[in-house]
């Protein structure tokens, strides 16, 4: 990740998270993805040192940004509490890869696949481009 995506805000000037999660700005612009699938490839295609370091930043903050979350209309996030939220959700797939795998993908499974999730949670799973 750049310097240029470390800011607190974005290029607009427009704050990219909640005010007390500035810290985890770095993170916006390389995990705050659309859909499970963009999520989980990101996963896959970072080196575990990336993974590592976003899992260590974000799940200090895990339990705050979730209390702070759990108090609004998921449906109706301001585009701060929406990248907050996508970064939790990105925490969900990275945690598989630093908890459970030991590197970015399972083990013994071939990359690039053909596997597409077309479909997540809504209504920050997505459907993935086809």
């Amino acid at each position: 990740m750049s310097e240029e995506n470390m800011s607190e805000e974005n290029m607009s000037g427009e704050k990219q998270l909640p005010e007390g999660f500035e810290h985890l700005s770095r993170f916006v612009d390389h995990w705050c993805c659309e859909s499970t699938q963009e999520r989980w490839k990101k996963r896959c295609e970072s080196s575990m040192e990336e993974l590592k370091a976003f899992y260590d930043a974000v799940l200090g903050s895990a339990q705050e940004a979730l209390d702070y979350l759990d108090e609004r209309d998921i449906y109706n996030l301001s585009e701060p509490d929406k990248n907050l939220f996508t970064l939790m959700l990105a925490l969900t797939n990275v945690s598989m890869a630093v908890e459970l795998h030991g590197q970015p993908r399972a083990p013994y499974s071939p990359w690039p696949h053909g596997i597409r999730i077309i479909e997540g949670a809504a209504p920050y799973g997505g459907a993935a481009a086809r």
